[in-house]
């Protein structure tokens, strides 16, 4: 990790206008903004050709560097019976049409609610899933990045399963605190394997979600050298707490800065 830390804000906790999520993040003084392709309740499918457009012009001011594919979490990655889920990998293919415009170098897959990998059957399907998507990021020469709450040995198994070197795994402090684990081992282990994602995800535990703690500067320190992290995105729900978001990166922004103490790993 470089001192120059890219810090970056995430649209889809903004709001689901983009043109106004890249207005409110460029004022806040991030350096990066991660979209949302869209469905469900959150906004029109970057793949309209107006909104490509809107956000194709805005992306000249602020860049678009991950393109997020969050409606995968409504409708499902997998089946339950062991199998991709077709809906969901045509959606995450024209998300990827997307991120080509925009030179969005990675293309994030969540693993949540419907999408959860919590049965034998979803983690096969999961990794079905990930796999076929990975062939068309090799053709892309885009990066996949897939997050879940799962622990580091299971991230590690499922993605061993896949075993395509296309595929990555996120680290989101608030996710692993939620699911019961140690964002610095997860940090530790997947890192070792050489497939951790490099833009760490920064925000509260739900538990804590009140107490402003996004985490202790201190072991956010730890967590950036030991991951080796070229970027942040900080992930607190915005909407309603705008500041916060200028908070946030200066935090992100300090806890990049060279440490007097010997000792932070």
């Amino acid at each position: 990790m470089t001192a120059a830390l890219a810090v970056a804000a995430p649209q889809w906790r903004i709001g689901t206008d983009r043109n106004d999520a890249a207005r409110v993040a460029l004022a806040a003084g991030a350096d990066e903004l991660h979209l949302d392709f869209g469905g469900a309740h959150r906004g029109a499918l970057l793949s309209e050709p107006a909104e490509l457009r809107a956000a194709m012009a805005f992306a000249g001011d602020i860049p678009v560097t991950v393109l997020a594919v969050n409606h995968v979490n409504d409708i499902g990655l997998a089946r339950p019976r062991g199998v991709a889920n077709t809906a969901a990998l045509a959606l995450v293919e024209r998300a990827l049409e997307s991120a080509l415009h925009l030179g969005a170098r990675v293309l994030h897959v969540p693993g949540f609610r419907r999408s959860l990998p919590d049965t034998e059957g979803m983690r096969a399907g999961t990794v079905e899933a990930l796999r076929v998507l990975c062939e068309s990021a090799c053709a892309a020469r885009l990066t996949l990045a897939y997050e879940s709450p799962l622990g580091p040995g299971a991230s590690l198994a499922l993605a061993r399963a896949v075993d395509r070197p296309e595929l990555r795994l996120v680290l989101d402090t608030g996710n692993l605190l939620d699911a019961g684990e140690v964002p610095l081992e997860f940090a530790t282990s997947v890192g070792a394997a050489g497939l951790l994602l490099p833009d760490l995800h920064v925000k509260d535990p739900t538990r804590t979600a009140d107490n402003g703690a996004t985490p202790a500067p201190d072991e956010l320190r730890k967590l950036l050298r030991r991951s080796g992290a070229r970027s942040v995105l900080v992930e607190n729900d915005y909407r309603w707490a705008v500041a916060r978001l200028r908070t946030d990166i200066t935090l992100c922004r300090a806890a990049a800065e060279p440490s007097p103490f010997k000792d932070e790993r």
